[in-house]
């Protein structure tokens, strides 16, 4: 039996193979042994080409996963704050408006005397979040206590 350089015979057992040398290990062939196939053979030409798995060190495992973990951190943090509000607690009550009132009617009844009327107006859009001043028969709007004691 005539043998070339780089062949591989069977080993005893079967489930190896040796070089002609002797050595399990091939210098230029990389082999694995599928089930039933018989050996297949990769050459590391090819393994250079980018059919190998890549594996991470231990260092690399952890970097990975610190950089994960920091970037599901900032994740769920960006854009996070804590409400803030600048008024105070303050009592209410609700009010139904009646037929021919007005905003400015309603308005100028709760405003204190000497007060201005268009801050009052202010205030009761804010706090009823109405896009318009315009009010509807039945429409209930919620007041300032103090305001609707005046």
């Amino acid at each position: 039996m005539t043998m070339q350089s780089g062949e591989l015979l069977p080993s005893s057992n079967g489930s190896r193979y040796v070089s002609r040398y002797g050595s399990s290990n091939a210098s230029s062939h990389v082999l694995s042994q599928a089930s039933g196939n018989g050996p297949r053979f990769r050459s590391d030409a090819r393994a250079a080409a980018g059919r190998t798995r890549m594996r991470l060190t231990l260092r690399g495992k952890i970097v990975t996963w610190l950089l994960a973990a920091l970037m599901c951190f900032a994740g769920l943090t960006v854009g996070v704050r804590q409400a803030q509000s600048s008024t105070l607690p303050q009592q209410v009550t609700s009010y139904t408006v009646r037929p021919g009132e007005t905003m400015w009617s309603y308005a100028s009844d709760i405003t204190p005397a000497g007060g201005n009327v268009n801050e009052t107006i202010d205030r009761l859009v804010r706090l009823n979040k109405l896009h318009s001043t315009n009010l509807q028969v039945g429409q209930r709007i919620i007041v300032p206590q103090q305001d609707a004691e005046g």
